[in-house]
C-alpha cells in the first residue's frame, strides 16, 4: 500500500508529523505506534490489510519526525494521550477505528475512557507489556523510582545523545528488539538524524526511557477501561517479554475480566514476540481484516 501523503500539523510545543495510506473516502483508522518506534512500523502490516480503509498514523512527540515535548518537568505516559484528540480534530473525525501497539494501545484505552464513543472499534497489538507499566505500588516507592531518578540524572536525560554509524545503529536495534536487519531498517527509517559522515543520533527523546506511569489499584484500571469499552480485538503475542510475575498476573486479570464482561472484547493469541505485527504481519492481518469487516451493531456495554 503506497503512502498517500506525509504532512505536519502545529501543536502548542512544536510540529507533529502524520502519514496516510489507503482510500481517503473509506472508513477512518488511526494508527498509533509504540514507545521508541515510529509510524513506519505499520508498513509491513498495511501491505496485507484492505486498501478500502483510510489509514492515518503519526509519529508520537519525541519519535520519528515529530518534535519532542518541551524540556523541563518529568514526562508521564499520559502526556501522549491528548495528541490523539489533536489529530482527530485536525482530521475532522468524530468517530474512528483505532489500531495501536504497546504504549499506543495504553494511550488509546485511556483516551476511550476520557472520550467515550469516539473510538468505534479498537485493535490492540500486544498491549499487555505496556499495561504492566501501570503501577500498583506504595507512593514512596513510585516517587523514588520515577521522580527522584529524573532530577538526579536531569542533564543526562535532556542533553546526552550517543552517536552511531549506520551499521552500529542497525546492530543495536537488532540486538535490543530481536528483529532482523530489514525490520531494524524500518524501525530506524524515521528515527535517525545525520550529524556527519556516517554519523547519526537517534531522534527519540531520551526521556522516553523512563516515563512516569499512573499509579492506581488494578480494580481501578479495570473499572476505567471496561466502562464504555468499544468492540475490541486484542492480539496477544505468545512470547512474553520482561515484567515481574505479579504485574503480569495483574494485567492478565484485568484483560480476562474485560473479555468475560465487556461485549465484543476478543483476545486472540498470535505466535511471536512483542513486535509480531512488524516481524510476522501475516499472523495478524487475517484477524484484523475480519474484525474490521465485522458489523457489531450497537456495542454491548
Amino acid at each position: 500500500m503506497k503512502v498517500l501523503k506525509e504532512w505536519t500539523i502545529p501543536l502548542p510545543w512544536g510540529k507533529l508529523t502524520l502519514v496516510s495510506w489507503g482510500n481517503p473516502r473509506g472508513d477512518p483508522i488511526l494508527l498509533i505506534h509504540g514507545r521508541q518506534d515510529s509510524v513506519a512500523t505499520y508498513i509491513p502490516l498495511l501491505e496485507l490489510l484492505p486498501d478500502k480503509y483510510y489509514y492515518v498514523g503519526y509519529d508520537m512527540p519525541g519519535h520519528g519526525k515529530s518534535d519532542a515535548f518541551p524540556i523541563g518537568v518529568k514526562l508521564s505516559r499520559l502526556h501522549f494521550t491528548p495528541v490523539i484528540e489533536y489529530v482527530a480534530k485536525h482530521l475532522g473525525w468524530t468517530t474512528f477505528t483505532c489500531m495501536a501497539h504497546s504504549m499506543g494501545g495504553e494511550q488509546a484505552m485511556f483516551y476511550n475512557a476520557i472520550n467515550p464513543g469516539q473510538i468505534k472499534k479498537l485493535i490492540l497489538l500486544d498491549v499487555g507489556l505496556s499495561l504492566q507499566r501501570l503501577q500498583m505500588v506504595p507512593m514512596n516507592e513510585y516517587y523514588k523510582s520515577f521522580y527522584d531518578a529524573h532530577y538526579v540524572d536531569y542533564h543526562k536525560q535532556i542533553s546526552e545523545r550517543k552517536a552511531y554509524s549506520k551499521e552500529e545503529a542497525l546492530k543495536a536495534v537488532v540486538k535490543a528488539r530481536g528483529v532482523n536487519r530489514e525490520q531494524a531498517e524500518i524501525i530506524l527509517s524515521r528515527n535517525l538524524i545525520e550529524i556527519g559522515d556516517d554519523r547519526f543520533v537517534l531522534s527519540w527523546d531520551n526521556r522516553l526511557k523512563l516515563l512516569a506511569p499512573s499509579n492506581y489499584p488494578k480494580e481501578y484500571y479495570y473499572e476505567l477501561f471496561s466502562r464504555n469499552s468499544p468492540p475490541t480485538l486484542l492480539l496477544r503475542a505468545t512470547e512474553e517479554r520482561g515484567g515481574s510475575a505479579d504485574r503480569i498476573q495483574a494485567v492478565k486479570e484485568i484483560l480476562t475480566k474485560m473479555e468475560e464482561n465487556c461485549g465484543n472484547f476478543l483476545i486472540v493469541s498470535v505466535t511471536g514476540g512483542h513486535d509480531v505485527h512488524l516481524t510476522n504481519p501475516e499472523r495478524c492481518a487475517k484477524h484484523i481484516s475480519e474484525f474490521l469487516d465485522k458489523d457489531f451493531g450497537k456495542s454491548k456495554l
